[in-house]
């Protein structure tokens, strides 16, 4: 705590002095602890929120969050005199040798080749883009003129931050060492054949290349970690120091750990990948030194510095090579101990932070003169995802909005973007990820939305800050967001919007965020479009159909759907504001239009119905805009793990004996069986359906809806196809929905009495021997756990009942409707029943096929078990979740391990594999007929 002697003038804490205390035109001596002299400089500071001119903080990117600051936190940063001492010191508070007087600011922004110039090489040389009546000096080693006054608030440059890019490399590394491990796993044998051939060559080396290999093993484990220490010492990085002996110690801990497990529990398999033998032996696992060493590499940042890079490189060389050619360690345990030390350095060294290289405001300050625009208050205003936001007044009262893009934070977003770049077809948006990357997306954007004559902020400045930052200085917009407006937005606003993006559109420019926060309109009633650093120039035609639909939701949000397109239709016309309506999708809009689209879930539909009916006459037009849906990936994993499962199964079978042993007397008959369960899945459609619907198209419908299950758990590709069926057929979508629906849940509510019935009657024919593992009464216990908890908490209680209830709304008067038409409910019913007993009487046969002695109604509740397994399994049809229920309940009913896994095979062919071949011949043919 520094104070100054003089009382009444300014109070300082280090270097960070609040400069709202200084007495305006009463200098006086004043002297600090630190033997430091001066005067209150006479000027009169700005301030902190001009009345005439309210600061706006630069709107953040989209999907950023922004951190509100203390802008209590001031420095005030008077430049020195020339000729007069001073001190390197940012700290330091020197008296100018006059009052501080506006110089005369250009009155154009300077040209783009002064602005991108890189101002970093040459502190000392002349600057070209400052005034001509300043005298740029350097004081604490920055330039400003003699006269300048500089007032910096709430510096945001933190001593020590998280980096995105350490995070990213955790991941990176994680995977690779799972990759290694899983790839280690399945092909044991070759891997153990590669580690033989490294230790045959490496017996083949000269004994002197592997006694030096030796020596230099052993000197760097010992003396690296103490050269490093006293590298650090001596350049004073204690924490760094302590962060990196933290990390090797925690990291040979962990590891020492992990091999007791491996060694002690691990599967025969899994010791086989590892260690190249079956058994616990003398060979590790994962080596807990070299782990440990790569740790400290790791935190102390030793390969950032080329001479220990080269030292650090050598050691862990050696020591690997010392490991295999001992037989030690195998080629792939060498490498996860090296990631997984990788793993755990950079783990600490996110966790604990890294010193910061970012340039402090003060540094900002004098890029901005040397770019022509001499400042007099630097306030900060937030954090973002890439780096800090600003606003600046410069000496004649020019109000600006300063973005820093910061390289310590390279990375940040990375993972959205490659996921937005997989799941959006033709993405061309996105700042990019490094620090470089964003400037000159960001500029590019800016400079060709000035070029279109669009209502854009216009970019004034581009510099570099040092080495490790960069800025893009733009033009303040006193506005409002439309966000805030809200019932005074007129018809002339939303035009004017529109108006601004037809610019944008004709010059082939995306916005990518129009959201209502990025829509302003300034006291004069003009409409401003801001924050488009993530969009695009030469944009193709999905992305400017994407900006099309956002400012269409946008404006709705804020009015309706009624007002938003008859503005549009104002300004572009009815045919151009039409190539927004494929676009109308919610993945198609940004994060902050997409949340509040969820709470107005109606507004979509509403404003393609809109659409349409103001072009009556047009073919609406069908874009493919996600090329990965999130279910679809998932399915894909799925699929693959159920398959793997299938495989393993079928790898102990001999399907060739499989067909020669079945007796066709009973395979033919669960074949027509099968055939029969499609009749019933018809009956139990149409039966919920008040129309007549045709029964064999709604047969072949139910067809299309087996192949469309190879693609996407059962109930979900299953009801899919019977709504897309009714709507095809004249039924309102609303009802074709809630038909569906009541067949759902008649068909799960008969399922359940028919395992009820068929339990009963089988415990009364014979002992049924199921026997339940330990671990399906735990999960049963969580699941219910859980359920009880969300029903329990309010938030969770009100979204199950926003999600059941619409679902029962449409129910109750469905059912209600065809309770007064006996016939279809007893037709609907019926097909329930044919479908579920023929399937238990189709798997019957097939245990009898193979010679299996089980009772009829045991193998019925064996089927109900399973099939409620499978449509709760997310893999395509159930597979793998199905085959492993009904083998292992066969297996509890009596059947014979052998005979059980035969029949499940089969029941699955019969009825799930031999069906999809014609089912993908009625899907197609059905699609041409515009029966789906």
């Amino acid at each position: 705590m520094q104070q100054w002697n003089q009382p009444g003038t300014t109070e300082c804490r280090g270097d960070i002095c609040d400069y709202s205390r200084v007495s305006s035109g009463q200098p006086g001596p004043v002297e600090r602890d630190d033997g430091l002299r001066g005067s209150a400089p006479d000027v009169q500071l700005p301030p902190a929120n001009p009345v005439d001119a309210p600061p706006m903080d630069f709107p953040a990117s989209p999907g950023e969050p922004t951190i509100p600051l203390n802008v209590s936190d001031t420095r005030v940063i008077p430049t020195q005199a020339p000729g007069e001492p001073g001190t390197a010191s940012s700290t330091s508070v020197i008296e100018p040798a006059e009052p501080a007087t506006p110089t005369a600011e250009p009155p154009a922004a300077p040209t783009a080749e002064a602005q991108l110039r890189d101002t970093s090489t040459d502190n000392d040389a002349p600057d070209l883009a400052a005034p001509q009546d300043s005298d740029p000096t350097a004081t604490g080693g920055h330039r400003f003129s003699s006269d300048a006054t500089v007032v910096i608030e709430g510096d945001i440059a933190p001593k020590r931050l998280r980096r995105p890019g350490d995070l990213l490399r955790l991941v990176v590394s994680l995977l690779a060492a799972a990759t290694i491990l899983l790839v280690s796993y399945v092909a044991s044998g070759t891997t153990s054949g590669l580690d033989q051939d490294l230790s045959l060559a490496s017996t083949r080396l000269p004994a002197f290349v592997l006694s030096v290999t030796r020596t230099i093993g052993l000197i760097g484990l010992l003396g690296l970690p103490v050269g490093v220490s006293i590298f650090l010492l001596t350049r004073k990085r204690g924490r760094q120091l302590v962060d990196a002996l933290s990390a090797l110690v925690l990291t040979l801990l962990l590891v020492l750990i992990l091999n007791t497990v491996i060694h002690n529990f691990g599967s025969p398999q899994l010791l086989q990948a590892l260690t190249g033998r079956s058994a616990p032996s003398d060979v590790i696992a994962i080596n807990a030194l070299i782990s440990a060493l790569t740790a400290f590499i790791t935190v102390a940042r030793l390969i950032e510095r080329p001479r220990l890079a080269v030292a650090a490189i050598a050691t862990i060389s050696a020591i690997v090579i010392a490991n295999i050619v001992g037989g030690t360690m195998i080629a792939a345990a060498c490498a996860i101990s090296i990631l997984l030390g990788w793993a755990f350095g950079l783990l600490v060294r996110y966790v604990r932070g890294t010193p910061t290289t970012r340039p402090s405001g003060l540094d900002v300050a004098n890029s901005m003169e040397r770019s022509g625009f001499p400042l007099t208050v630097l306030r900060a205003s937030s954090l973002t995802r890439g780096g800090r936001q600003y606003t600046a007044t410069t000496r004649s009262g020019r109000r600006l909005d300063v973005l820093v893009l910061d390289r310590d934070l390279e990375g940040a977003g990375l993972l959205p973007a490659a996921w937005r770049s997989i799941r959006i077809r033709e993405d061309d948006g996105g700042s990019g990820v490094t620090m470089r990357r964003r400037l000159e997306r960001g500029s590019l954007q800016a400079y060709a939305s000035q070029v279109a004559g669009a209502p854009c902020p216009h970019l004034l400045a581009v510099s570099q800050v040092g080495h490790d930052a960069t800025l893009m200085a733009f033009e303040t917009i006193d506005g409002e967001p439309f966000a805030g407006i809200g019932d005074d937005l007129r018809d002339g606003d939303l035009d004017r919007a529109w108006a601004g993006l037809k610019r944008l559109q004709d010059a082939d420019v995306s916005h990518r965020t129009l959201s209502a926060n990025n829509i302003l309109r300034d006291p004069n009633g003009g409409v401003w479009l801001i924050n488009g650093e993530e969009g695009s120039v030469a944009a193709s035609d999905l992305a400017l159909r994407l900006d099309l639909a956002e400012m269409l939701c946008t404006q709705a949000l804020l009015t309706d759907a009624d007002t938003a397109i008859a503005a549009g239709i104002r300004v572009l016309g009815v045919d151009r504001l039409m190539r927004a309506l494929p676009a109308l999708q919610p993945v198609a809009l940004s994060p902050a239009t997409r949340h509040a689209i969820r709470k107005r879930k109606d507004l979509l539909g509403k404003l393609r119905d809109k659409l349409l009916e103001a072009n009556p006459g047009a073919e609406p037009e069908q874009v493919q805009i996600e090329r990965l849906k999130p279910r679809t990936l998932f399915t894909i994993i799925a699929g693959t793990v159920a398959a793997y499962f299938l495989l393993t199964s079928l790898a102990s079978v001999n399907l060739a004996q499989l067909v020669s042993d079945a007796d066709w007397t009973w395979v033919i008959p669960g074949l027509l069986l099968s055939a029969a369960t499609y009749v019933g899945a018809a009956m139990s459609l149409s039966g919920f359906v008040p129309e007549k619907l045709h029964l064999i198209r709604t047969m072949l419908a139910q067809l299309a809806a087996s192949f469309a299950t190879l693609v996407s758990p059962p109930t979900l590709g299953a009801v899919a196809v019977n709504v897309r069926y009714l709507q095809r057929s004249d039924v309102h979508p609303a009802l074709a929905a809630a038909s569906v629906a009541v067949s759902q849940v008649m068909a799960f509510i008969f399922h359940l009495l028919l395992l009820l019935g068929f339990g009963l009657l089988a415990g009364t024919q014979r002992e049924v021997g199921i026997s339940v593992p330990s671990w399906f009464y735990i999960g049963a216990a969580i699941i219910v756990a859980l359920l009880v908890l969300a029903i329990a908490l309010p938030w969770s209680r009100h979204k199950l009942r926003d999600r059941v209830q619409p679902i029962l709304r449409q129910v109750g008067p469905r059912f209600l409707t065809l309770t007064q038409r006996p016939t279809k409910l007893a037709e609907g019913i019926g097909g329930i029943l044919i479908l579920n007993i023929g399937y238990c009487i189709c798997l019957y046969t097939c245990v009898r096929a193979f010679g299996g002695d089980a009772s009829w109604a045991a193998v019925a509740v064996v089927y109900l078990a399973g099939a409620t397994i499978g449509q709760a399994a997310p893999t395509p049809g159930g597979l793998g979740a199905v085959e492993a229920a009904l083998s292992v309940g066969l297996t509890g009913i009596g059947v014979e391990p052998s005979i059980a896994v035969s029949s499940s095979l089969l029941f699955r062919v019969l009825t799930f594999w031999l069906p999809t071949v014609p089912g993908w011949f009625s899907f197609n043919w059905m699609q041409k007929k515009g029966y789906l």
